[in-house]
């Protein structure tokens, strides 16, 4: 009898052994991100932004996961949310101990600003602005891509969609350029981007240098109007005022 018992718990013991060794290697099981997606573990984000019309019909801008990156993980999120998705930055720092919004007219606000510099295998970097702890710029260089350089493709790439064509110019390139190096800048003011992130409006900023994939960039930045907290910061401008990209106009709450 003893015997039988200790070939029973025997077999009982191989089962559970068994049992575990195949949940361990079945497909998908515990399955992180790969490791060169350049996304780490984290909650789930959206994998769009919003609706593609508010309640009174109007297209509206959004943003939807790519194959490359989800910035609905990154826009408007926390540091250390930020961090959960691309890993520890390379590079930290400061610039500018100032906000600023052009809701329509620039205005400049006491806020706390910091930037993270992330690598990423699909991307020459991804800087990261935050003001009071959010993620407020969220800037992308070189996007990938083959060939001419196409606006729409190098949105497309990051899963950006955006309802109307962008204001066009040609600025100069300031340092470290090059003679005949030509700046192309495409933006998307509030009115033409339409983007609500979080309830809160962005404008896009897009520019390429000779045409080149590698030296291209994407950003989106917040530009919403001051909230109360927001407007008891505000500083006075000093000197004369540049004129903002164009007067803004606020986009209407999404549909339900």
């Amino acid at each position: 009898m003893l015997a039988l018992v200790t070939r029973i718990q025997t077999s009982l013991l191989i089962a559970v052994l068994l049992t575990a060794c195949a949940k361990d290697s079945a497909p998908g099981a515990d399955a992180g991100p790969s490791k060169d997606s350049g996304q780490k573990a984290t909650a789930t984000p959206s994998a769009v932004s919003g609706p593609a019309q508010d309640a009174a019909g109007t297209t509206l801008g959004r943003i939807e996961a790519s194959e490359h990156i989800n910035l609905n993980a990154l826009v408007n999120k926390t540091a250390a949310e930020v961090d959960a998705v691309l890993g520890s930055p390379s590079d930290t720092g400061s610039d500018r101990i100032s906000c600023v919004r052009f809701v329509p007219k620039r205005v400049f606000f006491a806020c706390e600003q910091e930037i993270r510099v992330y690598e990423h295998p699909q991307f020459e970097q991804i800087r990261v602005e935050f003001e009071d702890g959010r993620a407020a710029v969220v800037a992308i260089s070189g996007l990938p891509g083959e060939g001419a350089f196409e606006p729409d493709a190098a949105l497309a790439s990051v899963g950006l969609v955006l309802p109307d064509a962008p204001h066009h110019d040609n600025p100069a390139l300031g340092m470290g350029g090059e003679p005949g190096d030509v700046v192309d800048r495409w933006e998307w003011s509030n009115s033409r981007a339409r983007l609500r992130i979080d309830g809160l409006e962005h404008r896009v900023r897009l520019s390429t240098v000779n045409g080149e994939w590698s030296r291209s960039k994407l950003e989106i930045i917040i530009n919403h109007p001051l909230n109360d907290a927001q407007k008891a910061k505000i500083k006075p401008v000093r000197g004369a005022e540049p004129a903002a990209p164009e007067p803004e106009v606020s986009v209407g709450e999404p549909a339900n």
